[in-house]
């Protein structure tokens, strides 16, 4: 859902606390590659909780990841930013159908209703999505802080570049997973970061429902820090190394890490369940997509098909991007394109509107 509209052609921009990352695509004679791609870590408490602290060095990193952007620095000063999903809302409302000067004051109403944020003081958008009942539109609506934005754009503007879109970062993660040619029963797309987990509820053709919970990759670290008595250096070391094998030394490692697995199941599961009660939806999820940095762990996807009892898929952001008659091999691997999901979905949008 973009909070600014534009029709230029632009790069991608991720923002997050642990890093800045960039993308560019290129459309040649309709196919579309990987024209420019960078990364570039970010230091403790530049940006918190999706929060700007230090406008100055966050400028000079994104100048930074720009030039150093590889196999080509990008050069575009149209940008496509994506805004933190905690500090962002989606949600899809039914209201009865009425005149377009009606849904708008609805559509802010059921944005008061649901949302923890001042709606006057937000940037909210909506679309009417397609529905089968014609005395009941079905609308998603999204809404996120003015102050938020205002920030990402002016530090974008401080860099040189131009915005055109901020989009809430479920949105490209969707556009950048899912095939439009794939089923329209649901999907539940499970971010696994290090700071956070983000679960986004999509339904053809559109998000229906996101979520963060805070069980992420800090924590497994701290859970196997503790548990082994080693420092966090040492104990990402070892989570990177065992992932959630259960053999050897690894077998410390997992029982570490367990709880906040447990956790995780817990929420899916809840999260299912909330879908069908309150969605009016007879169906269940078809299946769960991953993606994020720990979704490279080893056996993540085994233990998650196990305990949740569903098809788990680890995502592939080239679906949109290479198809199956490509011959040529992606500049960033399957595995390492995991953590580029986002900026790519960003990217993506950019191509769409050339």
């Amino acid at each position: 859902m973009s909070i600014f509209r534009d029709n230029l052609s632009a790069f991608g921009l991720d923002l997050s606390d642990r890093s800045i990352k960039v993308a560019q695509l290129r459309k040649k004679r309709g196919k579309i590659n990987l024209f420019s791609y960078g990364r570039e870590d970010i230091s403790k408490g530049l940006i918190v909780n999706g929060e700007i602290k230090n406008e100055e060095e966050v400028v000079r990193l994104i100048k930074k990841t720009l030039s150093n952007a590889k196999p080509n620095p990008i050069k575009s000063k149209f940008v496509i930013y994506s805004i933190p999903e905690p500090k962002g809302f989606i949600r899809v409302v039914r209201i009865p159908y009425s005149k377009k000067d009606d849904i708008e004051q609805a559509v802010r109403y059921e944005a008061e209703q649901l949302f923890p944020i001042d709606i006057n003081e937000a940037y909210v958008d909506w679309q009417i999505l397609p529905s089968d009942n014609d005395k009941i539109l079905k609308i998603i609506v999204s809404a996120v802080p003015r102050l938020l934005v205002d920030s990402y754009s002016l530090v974008a503007e401080e860099a040189g570049l131009k915005p055109v879109a901020a989009e809430i970062e479920s949105i490209p993660i969707t556009r950048s997973l899912i095939n439009k040619d794939q089923s329209s029963k649901p999907i539940l797309v499970v971010d696994l970061g290090k700071d956070r987990t983000s679960f986004i509820i999509f339904k053809n053709p559109a998000v229906q429902f996101t979520a963060s919970i805070p069980v992420c990759g800090e924590e497994f670290i701290h859970s196997i820090s503790e548990r082994l008595g080693i420092d966090e250096i040492a104990a990402e070391n070892m989570k990177n190394k065992c992932g959630l094998r259960f053999e050897g030394e690894c077998k410390e490692v997992f029982k570490a890490i367990q709880p906040s697995l447990r956790e995780m199941i817990k929420y899916i599961n809840k999260l299912t369940y909330y879908y069908k009660e309150h969605f009016e939806s007879d169906e269940d999820i078809a299946k769960v997509i991953i993606c994020g940095g720990e979704a490279k762990m080893v056996g993540i996807s085994s233990f998650l098909s196990l305990q949740i009892k569903k098809e788990i898929e680890k995502g592939n952001p080239w679906v949109n991007i290479m198809t199956f008659k490509d011959k040529e091999i992606p500049l960033i691997s399957r595995t390492d394109s995991l953590v580029f999901v986002t900026v790519l979905g960003l990217a993506l949008r950019g191509i769409q509107e050339e």
